[in-house]
């Protein structure tokens, strides 16, 4: 994750008027040292990019904003709550992903003072879901091989800890706003990887061309007319073609500042297809398994948050906070190996 500003999303871009000129122009700069720094040779660029960057600012507000009020992620809770009954195996369980959150590990180690009693942050995790066969009780007949839908969340995070929910929910910002600048990054490096590509596909081809003009290759110049061009050259013939065409759209196999900008440009002006949330319900029943909403099998329905890219990775997300209390030590391993020395 990239780090060039300590002091993004202070309390002046919280206002309802939007964000301020000072957050603007520090953004303005995060996006270009995070993608293209040859930007900076482009006189107009911190006018080109301030629209595109105040939209993706606003929306990453928005989008943080709109996350419901934290809730309390405790193992007591385990049996009560449908959410961490669907996130969690056990409570157990719950204390040894706890244990497992480097995060919070590095966090508490960072801090100067005491350590808080509740440790805000935004637990997230992967959804998997996996047609099984199972049975199920129809009135009073069993029925075995019924197609059911399994329902398990792995690979929990906890991002952005803190000693309050307004800390946590700003990291969250520079977070979001830190992933467009990636996927700008992204977009960047992949149209420069593209067009070497292009070169090297292009070398290869005409070199297989020329390979099989020379008669070096195959059976063709005896199975067909040697007027005419045997059918795998005149595919090859194509693609080359189309890959001079794609080639003859840039100046030079490298990507200019110009070109850079433009991608930065465009990334950020629509930061809601890189970045994006819903929100839906799932009916899980004791044993993780959905049902249909208006099935008479007991199930509990849960309300999730989950949150996407515009490149297919997707979480479930739950703003939150954790007792310290709960958060169990970090055995010390040399300490363990000596009492059995």
């Amino acid at each position: 994750m990239l780090r060039f500003l300590g002091s993004f999303f202070t309390r002046s871009a919280e206002r309802t008027e939007g964000p301020d000129n000072a957050l603007i122009e520090a953004a303005i700069e995060r996006a270009v040292a995070g993608t293209d720094p040859r930007i900076r040779a482009i006189g107009s660029y911190r006018k080109r990019l301030r629209q595109p960057v105040e939209q993706a600012i606003l929306h990453v507000i928005s989008l943080v904003d709109a996350l419901p009020s934290p809730v309390e992620i405790n193992p007591q809770l385990f049996s009560e709550d449908p959410r961490l009954r669907a996130f969690f195996d056990s409570n157990n369980h719950m204390r040894e992903v706890f244990r497992g959150f480097k995060t919070i590990r590095d966090y508490l180690t960072d801090l100067s003072g005491p350590a808080p009693d509740k440790i805000y942050g935004l637990l997230s995790m992967a959804m998997e879901e996996r047609n099984v066969l199972g049975v199920e009780l129809v009135g009073d007949i069993l029925r075995r091989d019924v197609m059911q839908v399994t329902v398990n969340f792995t690979n929990h995070r906890y991002l952005g800890p803190g000693s309050n929910e307004r800390d946590t929910r700003r990291e969250l910002k520079k977070r979001a706003f830190d992933f467009l600048i990636e996927k700008a990054l992204e977009r960047i490096t992949g149209e420069r990887s593209k067009r070497k590509e292009l070169g090297r596909q292009q070398h290869l081809l005409k070199q297989k061309l020329r390979t099989m003009k020379a008669g070096n290759w195959g059976l063709d110049a005896m199975l067909t007319d040697r007027e005419q061009p045997c059918s795998d050259i005149a595919a090859l013939e194509s693609k080359i073609e189309a890959i001079d065409r794609e080639l003859g759209q840039f100046n030079t196999d490298n990507l200019g500042i110009e070109e850079s900008l433009a991608c930065v440009i465009d990334t950020l002006s629509h930061p809601a297809a890189c970045l994006a949330s819903r929100k839906f319900s799932l009916h899980l029943d004791a044993m993780g398994i959905k049902v249909q909403e208006l099935s008479a099998k007991s199930s509990k329905e849960i309300v999730l948050n989950e949150i996407f890219s515009g490149t297919g990775e997707r979480r479930i997300i739950l703003l939150g906070y954790i007792a310290r209390t709960d958060i169990p030590e970090t055995p010390d391993l040399w300490r363990e190996g000596y009492r059995y020395l």
